[in-house]
């Protein structure tokens, strides 16, 4: 599909962060696996109220077009070729973050776009105008709420049902960036099978129940280690850590905390994959669907998800990140959970050769791009 007569919108106010919900939302309603997000955790993004947003200059950023059918023969060049529509639609949408500490670069976050090259050669031209401003000439895309958090294109195994919190888009996405932009960084999703009965797993440290409002205080420094191998980026501050707290929290989460001496020494956090729950409910986006998403986001699920997990670097290769796996393999047994799902990871970080010794295996792939500009 060919698109013309485009118009971009930098929304700013109440209405117009509606408007750009609406447009980011239509631009995957129609794909039937893709899991939108919790629609309370959406709206606290769009608003961009939180912190981590001011200090990066975060904006909203959507694109209209009307599409083009092919002319009839013998169709006189002047003559109309609107495919039936009379009013422009939806063809791309993201939140741009500009990081210029992190060599003046650019975000594209919770990047939607149609199937179509000049589209997405538009929407990069519009967001490089904005970054000139700030002093940032390099785009990365596509990241999630911020970088260093789920990045990446999927690139494979469309087939399958996309875990919460990890990267999904249609086919086209990675094609489509690919043809604009240079690759820069790959990852990997594991999946890591449960025991009915696993066995206990000893090791130096007293493990003891963590909340994840925790990671913004006392466990900081392991947040930071548990995103630090998903990318080279800047390194996580404590606004951007606030940020993911919350967007996370939106949805019941388990965790603990290895302790040595009473010092904290490691860290690892669960939660029940709920994509397909937000699939069904779309979110709770339809106002008479929030009550029943409210509701059943307690609902025992066969999938879970691995959040977080980080070891001190001085605690390293001394059993306890051996020992905080096994606590929460113990767990989702426990929850009924047939799969972990760990990841992203960088295809070469410790962490994926650890999973994989633990028996979990690799299916999706990311592909994370960048532009010079």
């Amino acid at each position: 599909m060919a698109y013309f007569n485009y118009r971009t919108y930098w929304p700013a106010d109440w209405g117009g962060r509606r408007a750009f919900s609406a447009a980011w939302w239509k631009i995957y309603a129609d794909d039937p696996r893709w899991p939108p997000p919790h629609i309370a955790a959406w709206n606290f993004l769009v608003r961009g109220s939180a912190a981590y947003h001011r200090r990066v200059a975060a904006r909203l950023l959507y694109m209209e077009a009307l599409p083009r059918r092919s002319r009839s023969p013998g169709a006189w060049p002047s003559q109309p070729v609107i495919a039936g529509a009379v009013f422009e639609e939806p063809v791309a949408a993201a939140i741009v973050l500009c990081e210029p500490s992190a060599q003046g670069a650019l975000y594209l976050s919770m990047l939607h776009c149609v199937n179509d090259e000049e589209t997405l050669d538009r929407l990069l031209g519009a967001a490089l105008e904005y970054g000139a401003e700030m002093n940032c000439t390099r785009i990365v895309a596509p990241v999630d709420i911020l970088p260093g958090w789920s990045d990446g294109a999927l690139t494979n195994c469309f087939h399958l049902p996309p875990p919460l919190h990890t990267p999904y888009n249609p086919p086209y996405l990675a094609d489509l960036l690919g043809a604009s932009m240079t690759s820069s960084r790959q990852t990997v999703l594991l999946h890591l099978p449960v025991k009915a009965q696993p066995e206990p797993v000893e090791g130096p440290a007293t493990l003891r129940p963590a909340t994840l409002a925790e990671l913004t205080d006392a466990l900081s420094p392991l947040l930071a280690a548990a995103i630090a191998p998903h990318a080279g980026m800047p390194g996580l501050s404590a606004d951007a850590a606030e940020l993911l707290v919350r967007w996370i929290s939106v949805y019941p989460a388990t965790g603990w905390v290895a302790l040595i001496e009473g010092e904290a020494v490691g860290c690892i956090f669960v939660q029940a994959d709920l994509a397909p729950l937000l699939q069904r409910l779309k979110g709770g986006r339809p106002l008479w669907l929030r009550p029943l998403l409210s509701l059943m986001r307690q609902r025992r699920t066969t999938r879970g998800r691995l959040l977080f997990g980080a070891v001190a670097p001085a605690w390293r290769r001394r059993g306890v990140g051996r020992q905080l796996l096994g606590r929460a393999l113990s767990f989702a047994a426990e929850a009924g959970w047939r799969t972990l799902v760990c990841g992203p990871f960088v295809d070469s970080s410790p962490a994926v050769t650890c999973l994989q010794k633990a028996g979990a295996h690799i299916e999706q792939r990311y592909e994370l791009f960048e532009l010079d500009g």
